[in-house]
């Protein structure tokens, strides 16, 4: 659909990106949101908070374990979304990232070359994993005493 809509350029790419991650997110952060207690709901209201101020001081903070959950479920479909998208639009387009690399030299039967390229999105997803939610999640802990699982 998104070839139909955009055609096989980045605007396609974007779409499907912001698609794959738009759900995970949201649904995480709906389902955080539901989960605030009712206790918290009530100090927020007797502060006086209403609108924009409620969410920022009340339910983000309370519901940041859930936000940072489809953070890191929408990073994972993001990343295999962004191969992927490069493995067709690239292999269409003849140009791309590192999907189009792969893709381009299993075509040529350069195997080495595939799995260095899958060697390569194993470590960016590794180091993005360990360095900026790993790092995320330590701020939290201090700053809002949460527990890391």
């Amino acid at each position: 659909m998104a070839l139909l809509w955009f055609g096989l350029g980045q605007n396609s790419l974007i779409f499907v990106l912001v698609h794959s991650v738009l759900w995970a997110l949201a649904l995480n952060t709906y389902s955080g949101f539901l989960g605030v207690s009712e206790t918290l709901r009530m100090a927020g209201r007797n502060y006086g908070l209403k609108g924009m101020r409620f969410v920022l001081f009340i339910l983000i903070p309370a519901a940041l374990p859930s936000i940072l959950s489809g953070l890191k479920i929408g990073w994972a479909f993001a990343w295999r979304t962004l191969i992927a998208a490069e493995l067709v639009f690239g292999a269409t387009s003849g140009k791309g990232g590192l999907g189009w690399y792969i893709f381009q030299n299993r075509n040529e039967l350069f195997t080495d070359k595939v799995f260095a390229g899958l060697a390569v999105v194993i470590l960016i997803g590794l180091l993005v994993e360990n360095l900026v939610f790993d790092t995320f999640e330590r701020l939290t802990v201090k700053r809002w005493g949460m527990q890391r699982s």
